[in-house]
C-alpha cells in the first residue's frame, strides 16, 4: 500500500499584503504544503490557532504598530503552546539602519531609520528569543507585481520625476527578485537544520540606484531617461512628499488605488545615497539559492507594468 502523504499546513500572518500572499499561492501550487491564512486581529491569535501547524509564516508589512503587534502575539502564542512549529520572520534590511559597506548578518544591528526600521528591529528581537525562528532580512524586492520597487518606481519613470539622479543616486540598490524571495521564504519553512539561522537575501554585485533607474527606464520606453537634479529633488521631498502622502492615507481608507501620485520621500532618497551592501552568501550556500539576473528581472518587471491598467 502507497504511503499517505501528509501536507506541512503552514500559518500565514500578513496575507493581505503581497509578499505573504505569493507565498500563499506558491504553498497552494506545491504537493507538500496547505498555507493556513491568518487575517485576524494580532490580539486574537493564539495557541489555538497553531493546533496541527507546522511552520509559520510571519509576512506582516506595513504600519510599524502592526508589525510590532502582530510579532508579540505570536511569539507569545508560540511560546504558551510549546514551541513546535518553525516561525519564518520576514524582517527588513532597515534593521542595519544608517550603515555602509558590506553588512553580514552577525552585523550589529541600528534603529536609527525612523520608526519602520525601529519596529523590525524590536520584532526581530522577539523572534530571536523563539529557538526554532529562522529570520529573513530582504533587499529591495521587485519584479512583477510589486508595489514598493518596481511599480512605484515605474509610475516615478515614466512620469520623469526619477531618471538619473546623480550624485544622490549612487548608492548600492540590494534588490531581491520576488521570485527569489518567494523560494527563500518556501526553503525556510521546510529545511532541515537551519533553527535559529539569520539570512540576508539580495542579489550579487548589486547595481547602482542610478544603474537600476535607467535600465528600469528604458525597458519601460520612459525615454530620454531624465537627469534629476539636485534642487528638483529636494524641492519633491520637502514640498510635495508631505500633501501626497496625506493624500494617499485618505485614498487607502477610502479603498482606491493609484489615483494619487507617488511621493519621493526623504526615506527614498536616504536610501538612493546610501553605500550598503547586503552580502547573501549565507543565504547562497544554507537555502541553495541562485538570484534572478538583474536584466531578467528588470525585463519582466517593465513588460508586467506595461500590461497593467495604467502603464507609460
Amino acid at each position: 500500500m502507497a504511503a499517505i502523504l501528509v501536507k506541512h499546513r503552514v500559518l500565514v500572518l500578513g496575507s493581505e499584503h503581497f509578499v505573504a500572499a505569493r507565498v500563499v499561492q506558491a504553498l497552494s501550487a506545491s504537493d507538500w504544503a496547505t498555507p493556513v491564512p491568518f487575517t485576524g486581529p494580532p490580539a486574537t491569535l493564539s495557541e489555538a490557532h497553531l493546533k496541527g501547524i507546522h511552520s509559520v509564516f510571519n509576512g506582516t508589512l506595513g504600519r510599524p504598530d502592526a508589525i510590532l503587534r502582530h510579532a508579540q502575539a505570536l511569539y507569545g502564542a508560540l511560546e504558551r503552546s510549546g514551541g513546535g512549529a518553525r516561525a519564518v520572520h520576514l524582517s527588513s534590511m532597515t534593521v542595519y539602519g544608517t550603515r555602509s559597506g558590506e553588512v553580514v548578518e552577525t552585523t550589529a544591528l541600528r534603529s536609527d531609520l525612523g520608526a519602520y526600521g525601529a519596529a523590525q528591529v524590536a520584532a526581530e528581537s522577539l523572534a530571536v528569543r523563539y529557538p526554532r525562528s529562522v529570520i529573513l532580512r530582504p533587499g529591495c524586492e521587485y519584479g512583477p507585481d510589486c508595489p514598493q520597487w518596481s511599480e512605484r518606481i515605474a509610475q516615478l519613470l515614466c512620469s520623469h520625476r526619477l531618471g538619473d539622479l546623480g550624485a544622490a543616486g549612487d548608492g548600492v540598490c540590494n534588490l531581491l527578485y520576488v521570485d527569489d524571495m518567494v523560494e527563500a521564504i518556501l526553503k525556510s519553512l521546510n529545511a532541515p537544520d537551519i533553527d535559529g539561522a539569520c539570512f540576508n537575501l539580495a542579489m550579487r554585485s548589486p547595481p547602482t540606484w542610478n544603474e537600476y533607474l535607467t535600465r528600469f527606464a528604458r525597458a519601460l520606453g520612459a525615454v530620454p531617461v531624465s537627469r534629476i537634479g539636485a534642487r528638483r529633488l529636494k524641492f519633491e521631498a520637502r514640498l510635495v512628499a508631505p500633501p501626497l502622502k496625506i493624500l494617499e492615507m485618505i485614498e487607502r481608507r477610502l479603498g482606491r488605488t493609484r489615483a494619487v501620485p507617488p511621493a519621493i520621500t526623504p526615506s527614498l532618497l536616504n536610501l538612493c545615497s546610501q553605500n550598503i551592501t547586503l552580502v547573501s552568501r549565507k543565504a547562497e550556500k544554507g537555502l541553495e539559492l541562485t538570484w534572478t539576473p538583474f536584466y531578467e528581472g528588470v525585463r519582466r518587471a517593465a513588460a508586467a507594468f506595461k500590461r497593467a491598467p495604467v502603464a507609460c
